[in-house]
């Protein structure tokens, strides 16, 4: 989930290449449409700046919501305190960009790992 269609067509073309399937939202509301319709989905990773719902606010609404979806947030907000709201919000794991791709690549599979 990203509104920013170079970051889309990178983190897509990455995660693609190292065998994921992704479905792409440009915004919060179209990412939980996304999710409600989709359960085979098993990791979303999200914005934080989003127009409409914030990525921290789809966090929020989803864990909320009981869902245990795995959640890496990739975000250029790199404060203490924009990390320390993605994760009580309930992301698994927090990037800041500018990002490397391989380390994106490397973090989605150790989270996809994890029991």
């Amino acid at each position: 989930m990203d509104d920013d269609p170079d970051i889309v067509e990178l983190v897509s073309l990455k995660l693609r290449a190292s065998g994921h399937e992704v479905t792409i939202a440009g915004s919060g509301e179209a990412a939980r449409d996304v999710l409600a319709a989709r359960g085979d989905i098993e990791l979303a990773v999200v914005d934080h700046m989003m127009p409409g719902m914030t990525g921290v606010d789809l966090v929020r609404a989803l864990r909320a919501e009981g869902s245990t979806l795995r959640i890496l947030m990739l975000t250029a907000r790199s404060q203490e305190r924009d990390l320390e709201n993605g994760f009580t919000a309930g992301v698994d794991d927090y990037m800041t960009k500018p990002f490397s791709p391989r380390e994106l690549a490397a973090r989605v599979t150790a989270i996809l790992a994890r029991p």
